[in-house]
């Protein structure tokens, strides 16, 4: 029997390293705004931009987690979610509710 395209989803392992950019949806943005919490999106974003020198907004913040307008990005820089999900103690797999896969460098 043959899987259709449709039934069937094709992963691939990348280093975190070599990606560049999200696809935006507003199911990661939901994701985001959970696990933000309460803390409020401008200490959020001033936490990004002191922590890592990542210039981040509170209205970048708001367009992730609610990208329903006609000129909200399409994309999103990977590193800034690295960044967002770090100065909330989570991991990056957590947006996407994929599996984290650890390989020790020694075995490279």
């Amino acid at each position: 029997m043959v899987e259709s395209r449709e039934s069937c989803r094709e992963l691939i392992m990348l280093d975190l390293d070599v990606i560049a950019s999200v696809n935006w949806s507003p199911a990661y943005g939901e994701r985001i705004r959970e696990m933000r919490g309460k803390i409020s999106m401008q200490k959020l974003a001033d936490e990004v931009t002191e922590k890592f020198g990542y210039s981040v907004t509170k209205q970048y913040i708001q367009m992730m987690e609610k990208p329903f307008s006609p000129r909200a990005s399409k994309t999103v820089p990977f590193l800034l979610l690295r960044h967002i999900c770090t100065a909330l103690g989570r991991d990056v797999q957590e947006i996407f509710d994929s599996p984290k896969i650890i390989q020790n460098n020694s075995q490279q």
